[in-house]
């Protein structure tokens, strides 16, 4: 349908350019496993022990979950547009600090800064795209950021195999730059809009997206506000009347979405949750110890491949999976393809930890198993790429209620970059402590919890409108308060 192209088309435009914000990240992410070795070797001043290393490698995930508890106040004061352009042009500042760094302290400040602007860019750029994608679309363009921060890392893998660190850094700059100057000419979120009481610029908004007067009318009828305009309910009886409100929009009213009592509703409390969980075990899963040390743990293994051809098509595999996902995660839900993800993650991680078990030990079979370590991260970033890269995030910007999501996503996103810190910045001491295997073989454990939580507790959202998101937590929450009245014997 013309419709739909033009819809696609437009949504798919806006959706790119906030997705350099996630190619950057990518960079970021990617940066340290060709650039530690080249500093190592041109620049040993810079980082002299494990300590500095592990510093320089472990300050951008600390510095996004700052970031990360700035955004939710600049979403909801600023918007989403407004946030991501803020952030750019620190961004490419923060790259061109790395890049002329004369020592290891400027390294880490430059480092620190592009933390925080991921975490100023990770919640603000997935609401961005949630926001303005039509439901029947937005499972491929909310998978399109994790897509781009996949060939981040490989862009960060591909150039810094030719060139050094620095100039990997300031090659780097140039993706914040490109995003602030595409941002320019596209709308705000006309969900954010109607919320600050915009709605004339939410309604041109939403027509520039959809492209579709009906679409446009039902769209901003199940937008809250938040400032109490002519047209917005001003009162309990008068959401009532409305077919459409909810025990939400009720509360919101008496109490304002950002008070202690909407906060901590159960419709709320219970999304915020299941994302937190399902964000963290994103990284608990060891992915950012793959992407960050990745050279690293090539030259520990021993492994009989180059150790930058194996970084290479580890990249690849992540890109051309993370593609593939984005065909599928509207085709077979947000679950199965988690589950999925999961287990052969856990597989993965545990055959690389037999490999270091052996290798490390000596063993005969060890000889035979030189592709193994290759094998393995290929599986894991495979199978990492088809769920948990994409699915944890696009989950943020489809669970949290809109009249809260501002502020869940901000600290949402810091529980995950909080988690990243943690994995990165212990690698190296657990590693000492019980072995590489014994690392990896954490890994698959956590790898396997995952699976049982999102089998057990995680809806679908597959297909299903942000609105009518909200309105199962509603009944889900209508049904818990029931069934405590009738224990306790009430009416």
């Amino acid at each position: 349908m013309q419709y739909m192209s033009i819809t696609f088309f437009k949504q798919l435009l806006l959706t790119m350019t906030a997705s350099l914000g996630y190619l950057t990240i990518g960079l970021i992410r990617g940066w340290s496993s060709p650039g530690i070795p080249s500093m190592q070797a041109r620049s040993q001043y810079l980082i002299p022990d494990h300590s500095a290393v592990s510093w320089v490698s472990a300050v951008p995930p600390l510095g996004a979950f700052c970031g990360s508890l700035l955004t939710g106040p600049f979403l909801q004061k600023f918007g989403r547009k407004k946030t991501l352009m803020m952030a750019a042009p620190i961004f490419t500042i923060s790259w061109v600090i790395i890049g002329t760094a004369v020592n290891t302290s400027m390294l880490v400040i430059g480092r620190l800064i592009t933390g925080i602007c991921a975490g100023i860019v990770t919640p603000s750029a997935q609401v961005y795209v949630s926001e303005c994608a039509h439901p029947e679309i937005r499972g491929i363009l909310g998978s399109l950021p994790a897509l781009f921060m996949a060939l981040g890392v490989l862009i960060s893998y591909l150039v810094g195999t030719f060139l050094p660190w620095d100039y990997l850094a300031l090659v780097s700059a140039l993706f914040p730059a490109s995003m602030l100057v595409l941002l320019i000419p596209l709308p705000e979120s006309p969900s954010w809009l109607k919320s600050v009481g915009r709605k004339d610029d939410a309604a041109k908004s939403s027509k520039w997206l959809h492209h579709d007067d009906k679409v446009v009318t039902v769209e901003l009828s199940t937008i809250p506000t938040s400032n109490g305009d002519a047209e917005a309910p001003t009162s309990i009886a008068e959401v009532e009347k409305k077919p459409e409100a909810t025990m939400n929009s009720k509360k919101d009213v008496v109490k304002g979405a950002y008070s202690p009592e909407a906060l901590f509703r159960r419709p709320v409390i219970i999304p915020f949750y299941l994302v937190v969980c399902i964000l963290v075990f994103q990284q608990v899963s060891g992915i950012d110890t793959i992407l960050f040390y990745t050279v690293s743990i090539f030259q520990a293994s021993g492994s009989s491949v180059n150790d930058y051809l194996a970084t290479i098509l580890v990249g690849l595999v992540q890109v051309i999976a993370t593609f593939i996902s984005l065909f599928v995660i509207d085709r077979y839900g947000r679950k199965p393809l988690l589950v999925f993800s999961g287990v052969f993650m856990a597989i993965s991680m545990a055959a690389l930890g037999y490999y270091f078990y052996a290798h490390d030990r000596e063993l005969p079979i060890a000889q035979s198993l030189g592709l193994l370590p290759v094998a393995s991260l290929m599986v894991f970033i495979a199978a990492f790429a088809l769920g948990y890269c994409n699915v944890p995030f696009l989950l943020m910007g489809e669970l949290l209620p809109v009249a809260q999501r501002s502020i869940l996503s901000s600290v949402a996103s810091a529980f995950n970059l909080g988690a990243m810190f943690v994995v990165i910045k212990s690698y190296h001491d657990i590693k000492d402590w019980i072995g590489a295997e014994g690392v990896f073989w954490g890994y698959s454990v956590l790898c396997v919890t995952s699976c049982v939580f999102v089998i057990t507790l995680l809806p679908e959202t597959k297909g299903k409108s942000l609105e009518d998101i909200e309105k199962y937590f509603e009944r889900k929450a209508e049904k818990i308060l029931e069934r405590k009245r009738m224990n306790k014997g009430m009416p």
